[in-house]
């Protein structure tokens, strides 16, 4: 390893629904965070890891930064959010290519400090017009901020995310990795499997949603035969979600397993076994334990 060898904390932030998760999975090239359309699916921060020759980048996912209100589990997650900042190298504020909100600039008033270079990324520039609009984006962000950088990039199609982590590998500080080059993620496999069934609950239940949904993994094994056992019970806060959530004839609860289970396989590349059930527990969103016992909001 040579002396010029780089690692960097590089945190996306960013109001929800902007795709900072799809761009951290573009990012490093492998599904890491959950994404579905609805807004502030990302509960807590997932840190990501990408080695090449010459440099490590940690890349941070984090929840959307909104005005907290009301339940205890949305405040600890805009708590989460409003932290994201501290130990990164780089702020990359994602934005919506299309727009310039309040909320934009709530999170821009919140990051913009001398201490952390602030880029701005303008994503889902593949939703422009045409091309032709990019160059105009970027002339009137230029004129809200002095950013270190204004990358215009696609996280659905990929266009320019490979040089956007080009960019980041120059701006990170010399020094040695912080894991090994075969680590992709300082979250545990279980919580990946428990993420991946969440995010079928939010593609799969579209609009009925019901927010207060928390994923609880009561066993996670590997027997002889390398198949893995996962057992989840899925939390949620009246008996109305529960029937939502099975649907008729345990229809809906099907499909959200086998949804869950292939994706499982597929990001742990091993045999899955999962079994869910749909458990009320009134209130828990509200209680802090139950919350942290879950790893929301970290």
């Amino acid at each position: 390893m040579t002396d010029t060898h780089r690692f960097g904390v590089i945190a996306l932030v960013g109001r929800p629904n902007v795709g900072k998760s799809s761009l951290l999975n573009q990012l490093v090239r492998a599904k890491v965070s959950i994404i579905s359309r609805r807004p502030q699916t990302t509960w807590r921060r997932i840190e990501a890891i990408r080695s090449v020759e010459d440099a490590q980048l940690v890349i941070v996912d984090t929840p959307g930064l909104h005005k907290a209100r009301g339940r205890l589990l949305n405040r600890i997650v805009t708590q989460s959010a409003r932290g994201a900042a501290e130990g990164a190298h780089v702020v990359c504020q994602v934005i919506d290519a299309r727009v310039w909100s309040q909320a934009d600039q709530s999170v821009l008033d919140h990051f913009s400090r001398p201490s952390v270079p602030l880029w701005v990324v303008l994503n889902k520039v593949d939703l422009l017009p045409n091309v032709n609009h990019v160059l105009p984006r970027i002339k009137a962000l230029q004129e809200i901020h002095p950013w270190v950088e204004i990358v215009p990039v696609s996280a659905k199609s990929g266009y320019n995310c490979e040089r956007l982590f080009e960019l980041l590998q120059v701006a990170a500080p010399c020094g040695s990795p912080g894991y090994p080059s075969s680590e992709l993620t300082t979250a545990s496999s279980s919580f990946i499997a428990a993420e991946l069934v969440r995010e079928q609950i939010f593609r799969q239940m579209g609009d009925e949603i019901p927010y207060g949904s928390g994923v609880e993994l009561t066993l996670f094994e590997t027997d002889e035969n390398q198949l893995l056992h996962i057992e989840i019970n899925i939390w949620c806060e009246t008996v109305g979600q529960k029937a939502a959530l099975i649907g008729v004839g345990g229809e809906r609860l099907k499909k959200i397993g086998s949804a869950a289970r292939r994706q499982i396989e597929n990001v742990l590349n091993c045999r899955v076994h999962l079994a869910q059930r749909v458990k009320v527990k009134r209130g828990w969103v509200d209680d802090r334990k139950s919350v942290v016992d879950l790893g929301y909001g970290v």
